[in-house]
């Protein structure tokens, strides 16, 4: 098998766990390594990769997954961060764990999410974004309201006067959407949510809309706004500006020890977990 293991940058215990990940597994597999900052200078090893072992925690997921989208490559989270909703394996049992995952591979239950792509015009300049969590429009000026129509299906569904609005896929659903008031949903759902952020006397609650629906975010307000996937590639949007947002083509794969009902019993513990570890 061809396996990248990629590492988080800066910390060394998961630069230790590159290594000797590396080292255990290169004796019957081909194996390849990088930190998360530089994935997109192995570009050219994506399409024969078979796993990608991931160590780090939710972040370094979201990186990944940006990075490789279109070559649905599954992935083998290794928790070294403190939430871990997309990882899975214990950082104490990751080697053994590996070894084990790789020796049954096909018998290993793989989890599909969808992603969610935006695509706008800034500057005179059409763009692109993918996300696995979120698309997040916010204001680029601190302290100021934003005027936002939100269209779906080209029917207007709010005029929102809000510090901005989250589309999150159900992964993104226990990120910046929960922290913003937003359900959570359970992560192979095909749905997105519009989530506003803060709203003033406007439409105040999240709204689910189905996988085939595109969604259209106009800004009426004078002031700029930003516009960033899973926190990355921020984009400059003018007052004219408008964005559309819908299901992404590609999916991310993940690979599963544990059955779906897991996502359930661990719910509670990993807030709670990021709760103790804000505190």
């Amino acid at each position: 098998m061809h396996i990248g293991i990629i590492s988080k940058v800066g910390i060394q215990k998961s630069l230790t766990l590159a290594n000797d990940l590396e080292l255990s597994l290169k004796k019957d597999h081909d194996v390849w390594i990088s930190d998360v900052d530089e994935i997109d200078s192995y570009a050219k090893s994506f399409a024969k990769t078979d796993v990608l072992i991931t160590l780090g925690g939710d972040g370094t997921i979201l990186r990944v997954a940006r990075s490789t989208i279109g070559h649905d490559i599954p992935i083998l989270g290794i928790n070294l961060g403190r939430v871990g909703f997309m990882t899975e394996i214990p950082y104490e049992h990751a080697i053994n764990t590996i070894k084990e995952v790789l020796a049954n591979f096909s018998k290993m239950r793989i989890e599909e999410r969808i992603m969610i792509s935006a695509k706008g015009v800034s500057n005179n300049k059409q763009f692109e974004l993918n996300a696995l969590n979120d698309i997040v429009l916010g204001h680029q000026s601190v302290s100021r309201l934003m005027d936002i129509d939100v269209y779906v299906d080209s029917a207007q569904m709010a005029q929102y006067r809000a510090d901005g609005i989250i589309i999150s896929s159900p992964s993104g659903s226990t990120g910046y959407s929960l922290a913003a008031g937003g359900p959570i949903i359970t992560p192979e759902q095909k749905l997105m949510l519009i989530q506003p952020i803060a709203p003033h006397m406007s439409l105040d609650v999240g709204v689910v809309v189905p996988s085939h629906s595109k969604i259209s975010i106009n800004i009426t307000s004078p002031n700029k706004a930003v516009v960033s996937a899973d926190g990355f590639d921020e984009v400059v949007l003018g007052s004219t500006d408008k964005i559309d947002v819908e299901i992404s083509k590609s999916l991310t794969k993940f690979i599963r020890l544990n059955p779906e009902s897991d996502f359930y019993s661990q719910l509670t513990t990993r807030l709670k977990r990021d709760v103790l570890k804000n505190n």
